[in-house]
C-alpha cells in the first residue's frame, strides 16, 4: 500500500491521479463504438476465402534508439498459413508448424499448438473476440481511419496493448502495433492485399523434397 503524504498532493499530483483512475475505468469497460469497427473489420475478412498480403514489419524501441523494418508476406486460409519474413518461412497446416531457416537450410517441424501461436495476420482479425478490452482512440481517429486499442485480461503477457488502424471506407485493416512490457514495438503494415479464390492445401506444407540437403529437425 502507497500512502502519500498530504503536503506532497500537488494539484499537478492530483490531475495525474485522476487521469490513471479515468483510463483504467475507461478500459475496463467494452466500446460499443469500437466494437462496431471490429466487427465491421473481421466480418469482411472472414468472407474472403484465401488471401495473400505483402507488409512491412518494423521494430522499434524509442530508449535503445532501436529502428529495424522488414519486409514480408503472408498467405492465409481459414487456420493455415504460410509467413515469409527476411529468409525465414513459417508453414502452419492447422496440425503441424515447419519453420525453415532458408540461410542454413534448415527445417524444424513441431505439433501446432493453438496457445502458442504468435499475434499475425492470419489471426489478428479476430483476437479481440476474447480475452481483449478495446475502446476507440479518438485522438487518432479521422475522417479516413478509425483507431482502436486492444487491452488484454491476461496481465500475464509479454504486451499490455494493441493498436490497429482501420480504414474508415471500406473497413480494411491498414496496420496493427504490438506494445511490449519491455519498451518494444512491433508494428505490421499492409502494403498489398490480394485475395485468393482458389487456394490448393498444398501451399501449407513444407515441401523436404524441393529443398535439396535440408536438415530436418522434428520435435513431434
Amino acid at each position: 500500500m502507497i500512502v502519500l503524504k498530504k503536503e506532497a498532493m500537488t494539484l499537478k499530483g492530483v490531475l495525474s491521479l485522476l487521469a490513471l483512475v479515468f483510463t483504467t475505468f475507461v478500459y475496463a469497460q467494452q466500446d460499443p463504438a469500437a466494437r462496431e469497427v471490429l466487427d465491421a473489420m473481421s466480418n469482411k475478412y472472414r468472407k474472403v476465402p484465401a488471401f495473400t498480403a505483402d507488409f512491412t514489419y518494423t521494430l522499434e524501441n524509442p530508449q535503445e534508439g532501436l529502428n529495424e523494418q522488414f519486409v514480408g508476406k503472408i498467405t492465409v486460409k481459414g487456420a493455415k498459413f504460410k509467413l515469409e519474413l527476411e529468409g525465414q518461412e513459417i508453414i502452419n497446416d492447422g496440425e503441424t508448424v515447419w519453420t525453415y531457416l532458408g540461410e542454413v537450410n534448415e527445417v524444424t517441424i513441431n505439433t501446432y499448438s493453438p496457445g502458442d501461436a504468435e499475434i499475425n495476420l492470419n489471426n489478428i482479425f479476430d483476437l479481440y473476440k476474447t480475452g481483449y478490452k478495446y475502446m476507440m482512440v479518438d485522438d487518432m481517429t479521422t475522417a479516413t481511419k478509425k483507431t482502436v486499442d486492444l487491452v488484454p485480461d491476461d496481465k500475464n503477457l509479454n504486451y499490455f496493448k494493441i493498436r490497429m488502424d482501420i480504414t474508415s471506407a471500406g473497413n480494411n485493416l491498414n496496420s496493427f502495433k504490438i506494445f511490449d512490457k519491455s519498451g518494444n514495438r512491433y508494428t505490421y503494415a499492409i502494403t498489398k492485399f490480394t485475395e485468393q479464390p482458389t487456394l490448393s492445401d498444398k501451399v501449407f506444407v513444407f515441401d523436404i523434397a524441393a529443398h535439396k540437403g535440408v536438415e530436418v529437425i522434428d520435435f513431434r
